[in-house]
């Protein structure tokens, strides 16, 4: 009975957002749940299997961050077991905590910045000095690191240069 509840929800929705202009493709596949505690922080991820085998893993707490898609289930394996490792060598930083805090208000940023685009004319002036900002910040974040001890050795960053 659930299985034909769930079919009728998707195709009503699938008509919907057709009728809206979208192209909706149905993947068929598994969604997992995974959940870790380091040092009393929850370290949660969900990740999509579908039926071509590919794999969406989206890391849900401390803060979210989507993390990329995989070829198979040792890659995610993988990617997590280094997450979760690098999470618990953070987790010897006396702010790590603070560095969560951070992380979480970054992703409460992105969402107030994408209302402010969304929902009002921003004058260019005000724009070019958020741009100006965010290069200030990433410029900050080069320099920390290049003024830090590096403490993580099991692969390189991903996204810091």
């Amino acid at each position: 009975m659930k299985q034909a509840y769930l079919k009728t929800e998707m195709s009503q929705h699938e008509m919907i957002l057709n009728q809206m202009g979208g192209h909706v493709k149905i993947i068929k596949g598994i969604m997992c749940y995974v959940k870790f505690n380091v040092k009393n922080i929850d370290v949660e991820y969900v990740y999509h299997i579908n039926n071509l085998n590919n794999y969406f893993l989206q890391r849900i707490s401390p803060y979210p961050m989507n993390i990329g898609t995989y070829a198979n289930k040792d890659e995610i394996i993988n990617v997590i077991k280094h997450d979760i490792a690098q999470f618990e060598n953070a987790s010897n930083s006396t702010v790590f905590e603070e560095f969560i805090s951070i992380n979480k208000r970054f992703a409460d940023a992105e969402k107030h910045f994408e209302d402010l685009y969304l929902y009002y004319n921003i004058p260019h002036d005000m724009f070019k000095k958020l741009n100006d900002s965010l290069d200030e910040i990433e410029d900050y974040i080069k320099n920390c690191k290049n003024q830090s001890t590096r403490v993580y050795f099991e692969k390189d960053p991903e996204n810091l240069e």
